[in-house]
């Protein structure tokens, strides 16, 4: 066995001078010589020959038997274990009576209370209860030294939950929690701290094996909980680790791939949850109930706008409380300059940006700069495409150093093969750009998001996971079109308009009105700029579709005309290859609106020209998603004029047509137009069977403006069969779903269906109330047909309540709008007139 004479000497000196003896002293307790002592104490002695006589020296010191094992190895010999196999073995007498010292308890020495080290409990500790109970499950089941890790970003709380967690264990811990900050305490002062606080010194030993393993020795029959707090490299908890035996090990950290962990139960600890309770229970434990409603909303603003990290909401509701001349509302107006945001969260010694800066400040270079660039992103997650492009990196080094700053948490998982950042980060890292950095990032992102939504114009499931960085891409281009500060970004501004059309479209179909016409109106005015160019024409057919859907049919046709002006200026080459198809395609699609427009008005034989003409163009170019929607407009000219077997053969040709290319969008159109020719047909069972294939389409693809069209004609297939109840419920939904939308265009047509419902029911008054509606918005889109239903209506609801002379007057002006436009219904009307003609109280 090795041995160190100058460390024995060493160990035996301190413990000497501890005991106050002199040599002397210790010679006669001893029964040994004093020069022997002496020898030891002054290295003069490699090791002492025999364990007999240092034996007599350990006992005389009065040393624990972890003392007394300690100086034995340093003297080269077996410790007291070892010994006491020994004398067991060999039937040693005189050993067995030399080691009775540390099998009978020393007299007078109280035992010492068990150690508890843990930093004091929060009093407003809010939350985190089935966290809690699973960690308490966790430590009080785990057997064999497990080892229990806390991680999450920086401001989470782990260390404030280790904390309350180790008050409520206490109890369960016979010998004892023990607490230690390795991040700003060495494993040697560590490891002595752990000693002392069983009433050992483990100074003597000066290497951390040496002094480890004496803490080991000390704790291998022990019920502990060791509390290693933010361990940034499993190299400082190694040391500190236990043996495997009874005790417990909670680390708290940023990192989630320590290999200290490995194996162990592992938790995260993120922020409050998103519904603001939490939250809400801490700014209460600081501020007290809510006055207020109004109180009670600023204070759930301010949580979501520090994303409920627990450390931010702690400083916001401490300056709120502590700090002179402040309101919520006040608060909140700070925090929503987000340049101020992180300047604001600062108490005393809590500051969320030192905390951040603590994760940030151990990252390379490279690793700075990749993150920083990561601050322009916004949104809800983004993937390691974006990211790379964004920062200009290879792909792989991208993957590879997200995998990093998830590692760290300064980067969190979003959706599958996504990551996200919390706002409070994202804050962070713009603010380690450069005024000049930030723009060059925020045009990368632009550029990038706008040329993908341009690729992936008719993938609505893809335009859906990125659409709120496509709503970011447009306001940035936009802002710096219009900033006369900066030059023209020739190739910001080139994919622009391509990709705010394909972005229109996913705002089409899911609603997003009042979002669309502020960003077409935006991008239309960074366009015209300069000289209006063809890169304007998809920008005003957005513009000219959302027109038409709010019933403002003149200023649609405006902005449809002058799209179709700009197209047919281009060259009409076939030579020029896909620009040629493109400006084909827009051409086609220009006349397909103004071809609804007209039908809308009444005008049929117009409508049937742009048509027409529009088929001719799309069919030329081999455009099958034109040719298609062109084919159900013309079905839907030939239904009107009850030409069912023509306007079934445009619609099974377009549907053909759409089937072929996939087009989810222009088979759920056209489905709906066969289920609506197979009703006019008397086929209820056929058309519902078309319906509900249009409609389980449409839902797929999250169309909630046709959706309403679909349950609207639902709801008159039930009225039609007389199942009232279906019909109302379907009716109503479509009402409250157009509503919602703003499109008034569709919701007359509900309120037309609905007034039908009241009439089969006898409620006059009622009826007349959706049909008068339907009637001033007919006349404010200039909707001739529109207005002849609603006029039909009124007339119906008006002989409900016997009110003849306006029920005869509301038929006779439905009737002449329908003939001046055309319209087969106004033979119907005619035949309620003559049924009405004359009735019992007017003879």
């Amino acid at each position: 066995m090795a041995t160190d004479p100058f460390l024995f000497a060493e160990i035996l000196s301190q413990f000497v001078e501890r005991s106050g003896y002199t040599t002397g002293q210790l010679s006669k307790l001893a029964g040994i010589p004093k020069a022997t002592i002496v020898n030891w104490t002054e290295g003069r002695v490699k090791r002492p020959r025999g364990h007999e006589d240092l034996l007599r020296l350990l006992a005389a010191l009065r040393l624990s038997p972890t003392e007394a094992s300690r100086l034995l190895e340093a003297a080269g010999h077996p410790g007291l274990a070892e010994l006491r196999l020994l004398a067991q073995n060999e039937a040693n007498v005189e050993l067995t009576h030399l080691l009775a010292s540390w099998t009978t308890p020393i007299a007078d020495t109280p035992p010492l209370p068990a150690p508890f080290q843990a930093i004091p409990d929060l009093s407003y500790f809010v939350g985190r209860a089935t966290l809690l109970e699973h960690l308490a499950n966790t430590l009080l089941s785990s057997q064999q030294g497990a080892v229990v890790t806390l991680y999450g970003m920086a401001g989470a709380g782990k260390t404030t939950l280790a904390a309350h967690l180790a008050y409520q264990l206490r109890p369960h811990f016979p010998d004892g929690i023990l607490w230690a900050r390795v991040d700003i305490s060495d494993p040697m002062s560590i490891l002595s701290t752990f000693a002392n606080a069983y009433g050992v010194d483990a100074s003597p030993y000066v290497d951390i094996d040496s002094r480890g393993r004496v803490v080991r020795e000390l704790l291998a029959a022990k019920r502990a909980l060791i509390v290693l707090d933010n361990v940034e490299r499993s190299a400082q908890a190694q040391p500190l680790l236990p043996p495997t035996t009874h005790c417990v090990v909670l680390i708290t950290t940023r990192r989630r791939n320590l290999s200290v962990s490995r194996g162990g139960a592992q938790f995260p600890v993120g922020p409050f949850n998103e519904d603001g309770r939490e939250s809400l229970q801490l700014f209460r434990k600081l501020l007290g109930e809510e006055p207020d409603p109004a109180v009670r909303e600023s204070r759930r603003a301010i949580a979501a706008a520090l994303g409920h990290l627990p450390l931010a909401v702690d400083i916001a509701a401490s300056r709120l409380a502590y700090e002179p001349g402040w309101s919520e509302s006040a608060f909140l107006r700070r925090l929503r300059q987000e340049q101020r945001r992180l300047q604001e969260l600062a108490f005393e010694d809590q500051n969320v940006r030192l905390s951040l800066h603590a994760s940030y400040d151990g990252l390379s270079a490279a690793a700075r700069q990749f993150f920083a660039a990561l601050g322009v992103i916004r949104g809800e997650d983004f993937g390691p495409e974006a990211a790379a492009v964004i920062s200009a990196t290879p792909l792989e080094d991208a993957e590879d150093l997200l995998r990093q700053l998830f590692s760290l948490s300064l980067v969190q998982q979003g959706r599958p093969g996504r990551y996200q950042l919390h706002p409070l980060v994202r804050a962070f890292a713009r603010e380690q750009l450069s005024p000049a950095a930030c723009l060059d990032h925020e045009r990368r992102l632009a550029v990038y998001y706008l040329t993908f939504a341009a690729a992936h114009a008719r993938d609505m499931q893809a335009l859906t996971l990125e659409q709120d960085h496509l709503l970011n891409s447009v306001q940035i281009a936009t802002a710096q079109a219009e900033e006369d500060s900066l030059p023209a970004d020739t190739a910001l501004l080139s994919v622009l308009p391509a990709g705010v059309a394909a972005i229109y479209s996913f705002w089409e179909t899911h609603g997003y009105y009042d979002l669309a016409t502020e960003q077409l109106g935006r991008t239309e005015n960074a366009l015209r700029r300069g000289e209006p160019a063809p890169a304007l024409v998809p920008v005003l057919r957005g513009l000219g579709r959302l027109a038409q859907r709010r019933g403002q049919y003149d200023a649609a046709e405006t902005y449809y005309e002058e799209g179709l002006t700009l197209a047919r200026a281009q060259p009409p080459e076939p030579e020029n290859g896909a620009a040629y198809e493109a400006n084909a395609a827009l051409i086609s699609d220009l006349l397909r609106n103004l071809g609804v427009l007209a039908a809308r008005r009444g005008d049929y034989a117009l409508a049937d020209a742009y048509y027409q003409e529009g088929l001719a163009l799309a069919r030329g170019v081999g455009q099958s998603n034109v040719v298609s929607n062109l084919l159900r407009g013309l079905g839907v000219q030939a239904f009107m004029r009850g030409d069912y077997a023509r306007a079934e053969a445009f619609y099974e040709e377009g549907l053909a047509l759409a089937q072929s290319a996939g087009e989810l969008d222009l088979r759920s159109g056209l489905y709906w137009a066969l289920g609506m020719l197979a009703e006019d047909q008397g086929d209820l069972g056929e058309a519902a069977r078309y319906l509900h294939a249009s409609l389980e389409l449409v839902r797929q693809m999250g169309q909630r403006e046709r959706e309403t069209a679909i349950l609207r004609d639902l709801g008159l297939i039930a009225l039609e069969e007389g199942d009232l109840p279906a019909a109302t419920t379907c009716l109503r939904e479509a009402m409250a779903l157009a509503r919602a939308l703003g499109h008034f265009s569709r919701l007359s047509g509900i309120l037309l269906a609905q007034g039908e419902v009241l009439l089969l029911r006898d409620a006059g008054v009622e009826a007349e109330g959706m049909f008068v509606e339907v009637l001033g918005m007919a006349k404010d889109a200039g909707n001739q047909a529109m207005m002849a239903e609603a006029l039909f209506g009124l007339a119906r609801a008006a002989a409900i309540q016997a009110r003849w002379p306006q029920a005869q007057a509301h038929a006779a002006a439905s009737v002449n709008l329908f003939k001046t436009i055309g319209h087969p219904k106004a033979a119907e009307v005619i035949i309620w007139q003559q049924a009405h003609a004359i009735q019992p109280h007017q003879v």
